[in-house]
């Protein structure tokens, strides 16, 4: 069975490789959105400040280099090299699930990367179905072992069905989240892997004390696509039936943005809180999911791409170039802080906007309920 686990680690990493296989699916819904031009911005670009506050670091862009694989021999090649870009460009990074390490204690140097990240937010990673197969203590014994800011756990029930030998057990996630929680002394943070958490959900676990949550929307990697890859004929099929399941990121971070505007008990909870990710790609798609009120912007996949096509040198051209798409973003936004670029007046798309206004306005009724 262990064997197995980095197995199956090592194969997710070579179907996401591959750019030939089609492991991205749906669409972000970020087309539907657009900033305001302004054709006397009246600022300079020395003047905009991209340094961002979190979990006590100022990274020098609101990025994170996001949770995607750890535990092979070739994951922790790629790690490093992340975690090494990270650092350079104060980009806050995350580790692939911990489980490997749980479950393979040989593996351990694979996660010890705080070193080559230095001086920015270095999170750990564990899968929510874990915390019922290890103990908070273990959990929290690990976290602390490899020198972690924080630990994130990723929700990701739809993965599992469609797994191989994956979970079938959901029930009792949440209380599970909610003893972690408790009980660490680091931040804890709840992502999921590509088909969004809505805010009726999201609000639940903010309520919980949770530090971040990484909405995580689809239109990136389909990891029910990457399962769907690795199985026979039959798997397959019942898997690519499933493809773009769940929250365009759009939507999702439309609505919590509502929800903030709303003000009131629900906006404290989310303001300043929310992560986003699932296919975020281009300059433009980072930056307008800062303006939709993101703190950060974070992607998995195209980091790790480029880690193994042009190591750090590829990574950190990307990163150059986000910073310089989100600084333009806001200039001819005319924004002057991040703050006010995530209160930009945004045209919205009618059926987008209608779309997150319904699971802002459910997530309302449920917290006055």
């Amino acid at each position: 069975m262990k064997k197995s686990l980095r197995h199956r680690k090592q194969k997710h990493l070579d179907i996401c490789l591959n750019r030939s296989l089609p492991v991205e699916s749906g669409d972000t819904g970020l087309a539907a959105v657009r900033l305001p031009h302004r054709a006397l911005p009246g600022l300079n670009t020395d003047e905009i400040s991209l340094e961002t506050p979190f979990l006590g670091y100022h990274l020098k862009s609101p990025l994170m280099i996001s949770c995607m694989t750890g535990g092979s021999s070739q994951g922790n090649s790629l790690n490093r090299i992340l975690a090494e870009a990270a650092g350079k460009h104060g980009t806050a990074v995350g580790t692939g699930s911990i489980r490997v390490m749980l479950s393979h204690p040989e593996t351990r140097p694979h996660f010890e990367l705080k070193k080559l990240a230095g001086d920015t937010a270095f999170l750990a990673n564990i899968g929510a179905a874990q915390l019922s197969e290890f103990s908070a203590n273990v959990i929290i014994e690990a976290v602390k072992s490899i020198e972690a800011d924080g630990l994130f756990i990723h929700l990701n029930p739809a993965q599992e069905l469609f797994q191989s030998g994956g979970e079938r057990r959901f029930r009792g996630w949440y209380d599970s989240i909610a003893r972690l929680t408790e009980k660490a002394l680091f931040p804890v943070l709840v992502k999921e892997t590509g088909a969004g958490i809505s805010p009726i959900e999201g609000l639940k676990l903010l309520n919980l004390g949770i530090s971040h949550l990484d909405i995580a929307g689809s239109g990136g990697t389909d990891w029910v696509a990457v399962e769907a890859l690795g199985r026979n004929a039959d798997g397959m099929q019942a898997g690519f039936s499933f493809r773009n399941w769940g929250y365009p990121s759009a939507e999702l971070l439309l609505a919590y943005r509502q929800i903030v505007r709303a003000g009131g008990e629900s906006g404290t909870l989310v303001s300043g809180k929310i992560i986003a990710s699932g296919g975020l790609r281009s300059p433009g798609d980072f930056a307008l999911s800062l303006a939709c009120g993101a703190h950060l912007a974070a992607a998995a996949l195209p980091f790790i791409r480029l880690a193994s096509e042009s190591g750090v040198e590829g990574v950190s051209r990307y990163i150059e170039n986000l910073e310089e798409g989100i600084q333009a973003a806001m200039i001819l936004s005319g924004s002057g802080s991040l703050e006010e670029f995530r209160k930009s007046e945004l045209r919205i798309e009618a059926e987008m906007a209608d779309s997150a206004e319904q699971l802002a306005e459910e997530a309302l009724r449920a917290m006055e309920s």
